[in-house]
C-alpha cells in the first residue's frame, strides 16, 4: 500500500508519550507499505528522522513551524481571543494545506493516517482511506483540566480550550472514513457524536526489549514518577502527589524517597527538591531511576487516552499504585496487577502496604508483565493496525473476509 502518514511534529525522537506513540506505529507500517511521512518541524528533524529510518520511509517532508509553534505562551493569550483554540492555531494553516495538496495532485495513496485531532481539519482532497489517530479525546482532556484546576486564569483558558475543541475535534473526526482510538472510553465519548464513523481501539503499547527489568536491585522505601512535566496532567498530579499524599506515606515511613523524572519540570515543582523528592530534569534515558524505584505511582487526576507511563512500567516489572484515571483504559485490575486508589490517604495506604508487602510486589509484577505483553506489546499492536488497513480496504473494494 502507498500510505501518507501526517503528523504535528517529528517522532524522532521519541522521547515522550505521542512521539512514542507515532514513532512505534510508523515504525511497524514501514516494514510492508511505501509511507511518505509529512510532519512539522526543523531540517534537523529531518535529518534525524532520515537518519533513523534511512531508505524505509519513501519520502520525508517537513513544513516549517509557525510562530504559533515557536512562541507557545503568545499563541496561547492569542487564542484566548480567537474563535479557534489554541491547538487548532498550532497545528492548521495555508503552508500545510497546500503542501497537502499539491502531494495528492502528484501521487495517488491507499491510506492517509493523521495523528491526533488536532490535525483532522484539514481538507484531504484524495480517495484514500483516511485514517485519524486519536490519541486523546482532547475535549475531554481540556474539560478535566478546567474541573480540576484552581487558578482562576488557568481555569478560564481550559474552559475557553474545551469549548472550542469540542467543536473542532467532532468536526475533524466527521471528515474521516474511520478512526482509531487508544480505549474503549475514548471510543464512547466519539460515538456519541460520530455515529457514522468506524472506530477502532489501538492501545498504546510498550517495546518490551527496551523497557527491561535490568538487573539492578530496586532501593529500599524509593518511589518513581515518569512523565513529560511540562505537560499539565503530570505535572498537577505529581503536585497533588507530594501537597496530599506524599506527607501520609512520610508519617509512616520516614525514609521514603520519589524520584521525579521528566522534561522541563516548571520552576514551583523544581523549588520541592529535597534529599526525599529528587527531581531529574531531562535524561536521556528514564530507565536507571525506574529500575531503581520499589514502587511507581500514577497519581493522576486528569488526562484522556491511556498512559504509556503504565506499560512501561508493567514492562520494566515496577508494582503500580494508580489512580482511576492513570490507569484509564488499561486492563489492568486493581489487586490483581495494580493497586488503585483515589483518595490521598488510601493512594498513600497502598503504597505503604506494597512497600512493606513483597509478596504482593511479586504478584503485582508477575500478573502485570503477562498483561502487557499479551495486549500492549508494539509488535502485537502493529499487528492489530496492520489488520485494520486490510478491512478497511477490503470494505471499500466490497470484498467480504
Amino acid at each position: 500500500m502507498n500510505i501518507l502518514h501526517l503528523m504535528p511534529y517529528s517522532p524522532v525522537p521519541p522521547n515522550f508519550g505521542g512521539a512514542l506513540r507515532t514513532y512505534n506505529i510508523l515504525k511497524n507500517i514501514v516494514r510492508n507499505h511505501e509511507v511518505t511521512l509529512v510532519s512539522f518541524g526543523t531540517l534537523e528533524d529531518k535529518r534525524r528522522i532520515e537518519e533513523e529510518f534511512g531508505t524505509s520511509l519513501k519520502e520525508v517532508i517537513i513544513i516549517p513551524e509557525s510562530w504559533e509553534q515557536k512562541y507557545r505562551r503568545l499563541a496561547q493569550l492569542y487564542s484566548t481571543l480567537n474563535r479557534h483554540s489554541f491547538f487548532h492555531l498550532f497545528v492548521v494553516n495555508n503552508r500545510m494545506q497546500e503542501t497537502l495538496n499539491r502531494i495528492f495532485d502528484r501521487k495517488v495513496f491507499d491510506i492517509v493516517q493523521t495523528e491526533f485531532s488536532h490535525l483532522g481539519s484539514y481538507d484531504l482532497q484524495t480517495d484514500a482511506i483516511k485514517i485519524l489517530d486519536a490519541h486523546n479525546v482532547e475535549y475531554d482532556n481540556f474539560r478535566r483540566m478546567w474541573l480540576n484546576t484552581i487558578s482562576p486564569l488557568r481555569k478560564f483558558h481550559y474552559y475557553l480550550e474545551y469549548k472550542k475543541l469540542f467543536k473542532e475535534e467532532i468536526d475533524g473526526c466527521r471528515k474521516q472514513d474511520a478512526l482509531f482510538v487508544t480505549s474503549e472510553r475514548d471510543k464512547e465519548l466519539f460515538e456519541k457524536d460520530v455515529p457514522n464513523v468506524p472506530m477502532y481501539v489501538i492501545p498504546n503499547g510498550v517495546d518490551s526489549a527496551y523497557f527491561t527489568s535490568g538487573n539492578t536491585a530496586p532501593e529500599p522505601w524509593t518511589l518513581v514518577f515518569t512523565g513529560m512535566m511540562a505537560y499539565v496532567p503530570n505535572y498537577d498530579g505529581i503536585l497533588y502527589f507530594l501537597d496530599e499524599i506524599f506527607p501520609l506515606i512520610q508519617k509512616k515511613i520516614p525514609q521514603v524517597k520519589i524520584y521525579i523524572v521528566g522534561n522541563r519540570p516548571p520552576k514551583h515543582l523544581s523549588l520541592r527538591a529535597s534529599d526525599s523528592i529528587v527531581i531529574t530534569g531531562y535524561t536521556e534515558d528514564v530507565r536507571p531511576y525506574i529500575r531503581r524505584a520499589s514502587v511507581y505511582v500514577v497519581p493522576l487526576r486528569m488526562g484522556s487516552g491511556t498512559r504509556l507511563k503504565i506499560s512501561e512500567a508493567l514492562s520494566m516489572k515496577k508494582p503500580i499504585v494508580t489512580t482511576s484515571i492513570g490507569c484509564e483504559g488499561i486492563e489492568v485490575v486493581s489487586g490483581e496487577s495494580v493497586l488503585i486508589a483515589d483518595e490521598p490517604q488510601a493512594f498513600a495506604d497502598e503504597v505503604i502496604r506494597l512497600l512493606h508487602d513483597a509478596e504482593l510486589r511479586s504478584r503485582l509484577i508477575r500478573n502485570g508483565y503477562e498483561v502487557m505483553r499479551s495486549t500492549y506489546e508494539w509488535s502485537v499492536i502493529g499487528k492489530k493496525v496492520e489488520e485494520h488497513y486490510h478491512l478497511l480496504l477490503n470494505n471499500r473494494k466490497g470484498v467480504s473476509l
